[in-house]
C-alpha cells in the first residue's frame, strides 16, 4: 500500500490538492471543526495530512492543529490529531493508522507533546500508534449557596449580532492565560468553533473588566466554561460577580487558579448541566511529564 499511495504534508502553495481536501472534508457528515475551518477559511495553524493515489486524488485526510501548551508556566510546543476524512471507495483499507503513523513520523521530533480526543473508532487506531489513554479530572468548588457578593453589569451577548460576534471571537484571540497550571494558546479558532456549536447562548460580557464569560446553569451546578480577557483577571473575584443566589457548586472546564478550596475527583463526563461532554484524552508524550498528574485540558480547545 505503502508503494501505491503517496503522503502529502504541505498543500499551502497547491490549489489542486487544497480544493480536492476541500472538497473530501466538506462532505463529512458530522458538524466538525475541519468543515467549520474550511468553510470560513480560516487555516492558520491548520496542518493536515493526506494520503493521494496515483490520480493525484487525495483519497484520505487528518486534520492536525499546531498550537502550544503552558504547563505551570513553561511553553511546550504540541499538535493535536483531529478527524480522519476517507473517501467511502477506501474506507476497509486502514487508512488511518497510515495517516496517524505519518504525524508521529513528522511531529516526534518538532514537537513536545501529541494530543487527542478520540471518537469510538479511533481508539483502536491511537492505541495500536502508541498513544496513552489518559484519565482527566473535574476541579470543583463547592459554594453552598454562598450569598452572590459583588454587584457588577453583566450582558447577555448574541453570536447572531455582528458587534457581539467579533467581540467573542478577538476577546479569545488576544487572551491571556486563563490558567497557570496547564493552558493553551495558538488554538483560538477550535475554542471559538466549540463555542459556536455548544455554548452560543452562554456568553456574557462584563464591561468593567473587558472580560468575555462563558457558562450555565442546572440544578444548583454552575458549569464555569472558560473565561477570555487580555487582562490577568483574579479568578476568585470574577466568581463573586458572576455566581448568582443558590448554587451549591462550581464546576470548571479548565485548570483553576484557586489555592484553597477546590475539590479534584475522577471523571468521564464534564459539562454537567445538560451536554455531558465525554472524556477520552489520548496523548503521545515527547518532553512533557504529564503522566502521574492530575490534570484536565481546557474544554474549548478539543478539536474533537
Amino acid at each position: 500500500m505503502r508503494d501505491t499511495y503517496d503522503i502529502v504534508f504541505d498543500h499551502k502553495d497547491n490549489k489542486h490538492f487544497n480544493q480536492d481536501l476541500s472538497n473530501l472534508i466538506k462532505r463529512s457528515s458530522n458538524n466538525n471543526f475541519e468543515k467549520w475551518l474550511f468553510k470560513d477559511k480560516q487555516l492558520e495553524n491548520f496542518s493536515p495530512i493526506t494520503i493521494v493515489n496515483e490520480k493525484n486524488e487525495i483519497i484520505a485526510a487528518l486534520g492536525i492543529l499546531k498550537f502550544d501548551v503552558f504547563i505551570s508556566g513553561e511553553k511546550c510546543s504540541a499538535v493535536q490529531v483531529g478527524n480522519f476524512f476517507i473517501k467511502e471507495a477506501f474506507i476497509e483499507e486502514n487508512l488511518e493508522e497510515i495517516l496517524i503513523e505519518a504525524a508521529i513520523y513528522k511531529y516526534s521530533n518538532l514537537v513536545d507533546i501529541l494530543i487527542s480526543y478520540c471518537g469510538i473508532k479511533d481508539e483502536e487506531v491511537l492505541i495500536k500508534s502508541g498513544f496513552e489513554r489518559k484519565q482527566e479530572y473535574l476541579f470543583f468548588l463547592p459554594w453552598n449557596n454562598r450569598e452572590k457578593q459583588e454587584s457588577s453589569k453583566i450582558i447577555k451577548l448574541d453570536l447572531s449580532l455582528a458587534h457581539d460576534f467579533e467581540l467573542v471571537k478577538e476577546a479569545i484571540l488576544h487572551s491571556s492565560k486563563q490558567s497557570s497550571i496547564l493552558d493553551t494558546k495558538g488554538d483560538s479558532l477550535v475554542k471559538f468553533h466549540n463555542i459556536q456549536k455548544h455554548f452560543e447562548d452562554d456568553l456574557w460580557y462584563i464591561p468593567s473588566l473587558q472580560t468575555v464569560v462563558c457558562f450555565r446553569i442546572k440544578n444548583g451546578i454552575f458549569d464555569f466554561i472558560g473565561s477570555f480577557s487580555s487582562y490577568n483577571i483574579d479568578l476568585e473575584e470574577l466568581l463573586k460577580i458572576i455566581v448568582p443566589n443558590g448554587i451549591k457548586r462550581v464546576d470548571f472546564g479548565f485548570m483553576p487558579d484557586i489555592k484553597e478550596g477546590i475539590h479534584i475527583t475522577k471523571t468521564d463526563t464534564f459539562v454537567k448541566t445538560g451536554l455531558d461532554m465525554h472524556s477520552c484524552l489520548y496523548l503521545k508524550e515527547v518532553t512533557t511529564g504529564l503522566k502521574d498528574k492530575k490534570f484536565m485540558f481546557p474544554l474549548l480547545s478539543r478539536q474533537k
